[in-house]
């Protein structure tokens, strides 16, 4: 990529939408690496006025990506955009530091979204018709030092899944917000979980390599690896970005 990627989605034609720090949202073609441009959220919004880098991002069931932006400083607030399939940003919340994790209830009423600056998931009122949020109420918060909410993945059931980064975990809470489930992998830094593979009973686990000494690294050989983690449920089936 050509700068710093921080998410990306899959499209009805095959092309992936990428968002990316410097050329803000892109169609990218896997095939043969080309790279076309579509809409800046930021820069769509009245620009920004301090140096940041785009963070997480999901398609939701009506075809639109949503995507976080945070500062590299985290001394001002981030935000959270969704774009429409025909190029139109909606700048929906203002107020998260760092976005993070993103993801919606099966019946795709509620929307997770997590604010990893102050280690918090919540869960929003949501009307994917009109893209409005509603109401927010706290799903789940804990110490920094057990690791931060990072990527997040909802599953059949309505439970939602996210990674500890710092944790060495993935951890799963009902929608009530009690812990119901953990994942443990041998790598400090976990970022993201997804599903896939047969009747999306695999849980893929990514990891990172961050700011750590040789020593740290010595005790984790498999760290920045990617995990497959058997089920025993399933998680959703993927949306796809309805471009035009």
């Amino acid at each position: 990529m050509p700068s710093a990627i921080g998410a990306m989605g899959l499209c009805k034609d095959g092309q992936l939408i990428v968002a990316l720090e410097a050329e803000g949202l892109c169609f990218f073609q896997p095939k043969n690496g080309g790279m076309q441009p579509f809409v800046d959220p930021v820069l769509a919004c009245g620009g920004a006025s301090e140096p940041g880098r785009y963070n997480d991002g999901q398609v939701d069931a009506q075809g639109n990506f949503w995507v976080g932006w945070l500062t590299h400083s985290r001394k001002s607030a981030g935000a959270l955009y969704r774009i429409d399939p025909s190029g139109a940003v909606h700048k929906v919340l203002s107020d998260p530091i760092a976005p993070n994790g993103l993801g919606w209830s099966p019946d795709n009423n509620i929307m997770y979204v997590t604010d990893s600056h102050i280690n918090t998931i919540w869960a929003y009122d949501c009307d994917l018709a009109t893209g409005d949020l509603g109401p927010r109420r706290l799903l789940a918060c804990q110490p920094r030092g057990l690791g931060i909410f990072d990527g997040l993945s909802v599953d059949e059931n309505g439970n939602i899944w996210t990674a500890l980064y710092g944790g060495a975990a993935i951890i799963g809470f009902s929608p009530d917000g009690d812990q119901i489930g953990k994942v443990t992998v041998p790598v400090k830094l976990v970022t993201a979980c997804t599903f896939g593979g047969p009747d999306l009973k695999n849980m893929y686990i990514t990891t990172a390599i961050r700011g750590q000494s040789p020593e740290e690294l010595r005790g984790q050989p498999l760290a920045g690896a990617l995990f497959s983690h058997a089920a025993h449920f399933s998680g959703a089936a993927t949306n796809y970005f309805a471009n035009r």
